[in-house]
């Protein structure tokens, strides 16, 4: 006799691997692209030592990174700027706070100034290593860190939940495959629990009887 086929394996394994080992790839990859992505244009920018300059273009908005990590109510180093005529620049510290970590050095937006013409300015930002960059360039690697790393999330996301719902519908045709397997088998031996033989209509033998046989066991009161 031939059980019935067994269902449900294939997309209990294939739910597993996209919840064990696609989904935490997805995002992996997510993150390694977009951070890495971003920071290697960071990495490029030389450092300025203290009260050294950085060739600024024609009125550009630059930003400011100082060398560490400060945490939320940490107060930043305050940034002198003078311009190629020797002059004070405004900077501008803002608000919020970025730090980027990446090889083993930090980094933290401390301020961003306006070029008043292209030339040399000369920055010191309490004795740290700064690097400047235009603040188009910065806001453009904030983009290239989070667009990957959003996809890569997302990703994973998708294919944990699809793993889920394959892996539950997988166990549950398994689990029932398994039952009509075990009963295909006991009709097979004549066996049923409960029972100390095959019920009638399944191979078991019904005494003779006549009909109107008083004696008829079962015959109708």
């Amino acid at each position: 006799m031939q059980l019935p086929r067994r269902r449900g394996l294939v997309l209990t394994i294939v739910g597993a691997v996209l919840m064990l080992l696609i989904a935490p790839a997805a995002a992996g990859i997510g993150i390694w692209k977009g951070v890495s992505g971003g920071m290697s244009t960071v990495n490029d920018t030389a450092w300025i030592e203290p009260g050294g300059t950085a060739h600024v273009g024609d009125h550009q908005d630059q930003t400011i990174l100082v060398e560490g990590r400060y945490e939320t109510g940490e107060p930043l180093p305050s940034c002198d700027v003078n311009g190629p005529d020797g002059q004070p620049i405004t900077v501008d510290q803002g608000t919020a706070r970025l730090s980027m970590d990446w090889g083993g050095t930090a980094y933290t937006r401390a301020g961003t100034f306006q070029s008043s013409g292209p030339g040399d300015y000369a920055i010191d930002c309490e004795g740290h290593r700064t690097k400047v960059l235009t603040s188009q360039l910065a806001n453009d690697i904030a983009r290239r860190v989070l667009v990957p790393l959003g996809i890569g999330i997302g990703i994973g996301v998708l294919a944990f939940l699809a793993g889920v719902v394959l892996l539950v519908v997988g166990i549950i045709k398994l689990v029932n495959s398994g039952r009509e397997r075990n009963q295909a088998r006991m009709a097979a031996s004549g066996g049923w629990p409960g029972q100390y033989g095959p019920p009638p209509g399944y191979g078991g033998q019904q005494p003779p009887h006549k009909p109107g046989d008083p004696n008829d066991p079962y015959r109708r009161p």
